[in-house]
């Protein structure tokens, strides 16, 4: 019995010395934390539906009006910064950015540099990385397909929606607010709830001629490319800063929210 009992106790000493010998558990990294900047175009112009009015953003008006967003920016540290480019731009882009980190060059007026090359300055980040897939949608064959199907009162209600959206993008007194204001809007559920236009359009068409549903797999499947290409370039404990167009920001903060391996983080915790 008693050496039964040594046994059982020189076998719990054992297994004890093993257990101290492991290595403790480490941490599991932190999931990459993604926020999606909607932006309005700077330069006014561009291939969506609606486009707002030209300001010049070089003023020192507008520079001083830039560098408070940037303020509000910087306090979420991206390590990564991404933005609307095709990637085949992407060598060129970084040229003119190391230009500029040299003193040797200037930003010009549109939002991937004065809000991605900007930023990336002040963070001291090595790149900016682009994520576009190109794709364009053809409106005017959507409003073909549905008057050929006889879709009046579908084309009503897509104009309805639209005109005090478009009313509202394309007013002076817009163009006027400052950068902040407007990128606060921009970010809100408000303009997010505008992305139902795009379930109007698609049922633009007939059964034998769904030019609309085709024309929203086109839309909904460039997203899903900008996802990915977010996805692909966001590491453990990565905090990505994606500076896009406002129309595309529901479809990615979805498509991000739903992700069980990012984290969703609202720039209006940091811009409001």
């Amino acid at each position: 019995m008693l050496r039964q009992t040594a046994i059982i106790f020189m076998a719990l000493a054992m297994s004890s010395a093993a257990l101290a010998q492991e290595p403790p558990a480490t941490e599991p990294a932190a999931a990459p934390e993604i926020m999606v900047l909607g932006t309005f175009h700077f330069t006014g112009g561009g291939s969506d539906y609606v486009n707002s009015p030209v300001v010049d953003y070089l003023s020192p008006e507008r520079q001083a009006e830039i560098a408070v967003v940037l303020d509000r920016l910087e306090a979420f540290a991206p390590t990564r910064i991404l933005v609307e480019l095709l990637p085949e731009y992407e060598a060129e882009f970084n040229a003119t950015y190391q230009q500029y980190r040299a003193g040797e060059g200037t930003l010009t007026v549109n939002e991937r540099q004065q809000i991605g090359l900007a930023l990336a300055a002040r963070l001291g980040l090595d790149q900016v990385h682009a994520i576009d897939y190109a794709s364009e949608m053809d409106f005017g064959g959507m409003f073909a397909a549905a008057e050929a199907a006889g879709q009046s009162e579908l084309l009503a209600d897509f104009h309805a929606f639209m005109a005090p959206i478009q009313a509202q993008m394309e007013s002076p007194d817009q163009a006027a607010r400052p950068v902040l204001e407007r990128l606060i809007e921009t970010n809100s559920a408000e303009m997010a709830s505008y992305h139902a236009l795009y379930l109007l359009t698609a049922q633009m068409g007939a059964a034998d001629n769904p030019v609309g549903a085709e024309q929203m797999q086109l839309w909904w499947g460039r997203n899903l490319h900008i996802f990915a290409n977010i996805a692909r370039l966001a590491g453990p404990g990565d905090r990505v800063l994606v500076v896009y167009g406002g129309g595309h920001k529901y479809l990615l903060d979805q498509f991000v929210d739903s992700a069980p391996n990012l984290v969703l983080v609202d720039p209006l915790a940091y811009l409001d």
